[in-house]
């Protein structure tokens, strides 16, 4: 073979194709890629990665393993987090191609399925922070393109393994990983045999979850669920303290989480023009392969049924296992319209894709959820107390303090963590010092709090008591030092306290005060806090506007107390630094 001609094969090759749309994946990530820690879970994550913690349920026992080490990597460590995401989403893109081309064969519109993965804003706004679910993205992909590739029993051991591994990750895969295993028993028809050696292959990829309790009882400094035996490792893989907010919804919630569902996959996701090929492909599999349109419909449908019985703000993406399932079976109705849709056409317009949706995705140069974390404490005197109800500003200061190294002189409480037994162990930990003075109120509260952890009967008017009791004996220890809280909104729990003290607003705090008026003035041009560019998130969003209503909670105060010119210029600054429009 000429070495011309050799250039051309390698050329033609599958694989060379898929790095260069894994290069041209990473070229958008890179560039919109959030340069530090972002909203929601993102400080936690990021703090139990270079911590080698736990982290909230499931765990994410392989998440935190890879993390650790790009944590520890030269440069910001979670912005080598951030970059960890956009590579496993790569990889999905690369394994989705390669299924797609199976699918299409050698046709140039193989591409498509791959480009709508990597650009999906679903998929595109998780694998530019560091998340779990570019990983679940990963593992979705790998797993339906194994289960298509399964030629022997070695094949369906790797299918197993990889299924066990995934769950360690996110338990949402269950909603493609059952499926899948039952397709592999029908189709492939494993002897009895063979069936049970490949659960104890997946047995073996899933006994990663023992990890919870390996660094639990080693000591780990984040440890959330406190996994330090079986029973607890089996509350927390199975998210025991969420359950409230799954399978309890009213039907209208629901019916609202299915229209997110539906807008969010069939309209966002797919550019509207994309719906055809899948309806095709759906129409493809059920005249040709019937056995595949039902496993991709019961996917879609495993997969939404869970996802709309769930209330979380990051509930998009739940959804994932459906949309890479809605994007294999695209590939199939692309087989039926290759004919009559021209490469110079299709390609351009699959290349054009990440144009489309950038703006609705970047993160780039945001640095908004660091700034407000940072803003909240930076002025704050020392050895303050501080309690939140915001897990958006509470998650990034976990990464200020456990990996930066700022503020660690504060102490900062969740309130709504407080209901968790290993939380109370944390902070005693964390806070030792501060956990003496107010030791006979969480003893007190302990008591009935672990007859509620453990299922045993409980009177629930009488933890409410104790644990007012506890948030009383907690402002009474710091008041001498300082007591602040962040909580923008009406707290049931704070307003049955006993204490008859005062919230003074001081920026974005509130100060916990006996006296109702405050010399001091705060001021507001030190937060170094201003509108993102670009907004195009609703939980970003939110969190701009709680900025704001702490602002005029400022410029209310003030103008009680007389303070007009103080107040007029918090106004100026918040049209400043937080235009409108």
């Amino acid at each position: 073979m000429s070495k011309n001609k050799s250039i051309r094969v390698r050329l033609k090759s599958p694989y060379f194709t898929g790095v260069l749309l894994i290069l041209y994946t990473l070229i958008f990530y890179l560039f919109s890629l959030c340069p530090t820690v972002y909203l929601i879970d993102s400080g936690e994550l990021a703090a139990v990665s270079y911590t080698l913690g736990i982290a909230h349920p499931t765990g994410y026992p392989l998440y935190t393993l890879i993390s650790y080490f790009f944590a520890h990597l030269p440069g910001e460590p979670v912005f080598n987090l951030n970059i960890l995401s956009a590579l496993f989403t790569a990889a999905a893109v690369f394994l989705t191609y390669l299924f797609s081309r199976s699918v299409i064969k050698k046709s140039p519109i193989s591409i498509i399925p791959a480009i709508l993965l990597a650009f999906a804003p679903t998929i595109w706004r998780t694998s530019i922070t560091n998340e779990v679910y570019p990983l679940t993205v990963l593992f979705a992909s790998a797993i339906l393109f194994l289960l298509f590739k399964i030629r022997d029993e070695r094949d369906f051991y790797i299918l197993m393994y990889v299924i066990g591994l995934a769950f360690t990750n996110h338990v949402i895969v269950f909603t493609v990983a059952v499926p899948a295993v039952l397709y592999a028993a029908v189709v492939y028809r494993p002897s009895a045999k063979q069936f049970i050696v490949g659960l104890l292959f997946a047995l073996l990829g899933g006994s990663l979850y023992l990890y919870l309790i390996i660094r639990t009882l080693g000591g780990a400094e984040l440890h959330w669920g406190d996994t330090y035996n079986l029973q607890r490792l089996l509350w927390h893989i199975t998210g025991k303290q969420y359950r409230v907010w799954m399978f309890s919804l009213p039907f209208s919630e629901i019916f609202i989480n299915l229209q997110k569902g539906i807008l969010i996959l069939l309209i966002r996701d797919f550019l509207y023009i994309f719906l055809i090929p899948i309806f095709v492909g759906f129409y493809v599999l059920f005249k040709n392969e019937r056995k595949k349109f039902w496993f991709f419909s019961t996917v879609i449908v495993f997969n939404f049924l869970y996802a709309v019985n769930y209330s979380i703000p990051d509930i998009e993406s739940y959804y994932i296992p459906a949309l890479v399932s809605f994007i294999s079976v695209l590939g199939f109705g692309l087989t039926r319209l290759k004919k009559i849709l021209p490469w110079f056409v299709t390609i351009p317009l699959a290349l054009a894709i990440p144009f489309l949706n950038y703006n609705s995705c970047t993160l780039r140069n945001n640095t908004f959820a660091y700034d407000l974390s940072y803003a909240h404490i930076r002025e704050l005197p020392k050895n303050s107390l501080v309690l939140f109800t915001l897990w958006d500003i509470y998650s990034p200061l976990l990464y200020l303090q456990k990996v930066k190294g700022i503020r660690k002189d504060l102490v900062l409480i969740d309130k709504e963590l407080l209901r968790r037994t290993w939380y109370i162990r944390f902070l005693k930990n964390e806070y030792p010092e501060f956990y003496k003075k107010v030791e006979n109120s969480i003893n007190s509260y302990l008591v009935e709090l672990y007859k509620f952890e453990y299922d045993k009967p409980y009177n629930p008017a009488l933890i409410q008591m104790r644990f007012i009791n506890l948030l009383e004996s907690f402002i009474e220890a710091k008041l001498d030092e300082h007591v602040y809280l962040i909580m923008p909104f009406p707290d049931r729990d704070l307003n049955q306290t006993k204490i008859d003290y005062h919230w003074i607003p001081r920026g974005l705090v509130f100060e916990i005060k006996k006296e109702t008026a405050c010399d001091t003035h705060f001021d507001f041009s030190k937060l170094a806090l201003e509108k993102p560019a670009v907004v195009n998130d609703e939980r970003l969003n939110h969190m701009i506007n709680i900025v704001e209503r702490m602002a005029y909670y400022n410029i209310t105060y003030l103008k009680t107390q007389k303070r007009f010119t103080e107040a007029a210029e918090i106004k100026n600054w918040l049209e400043n630094s937080f235009p409108s429009q």
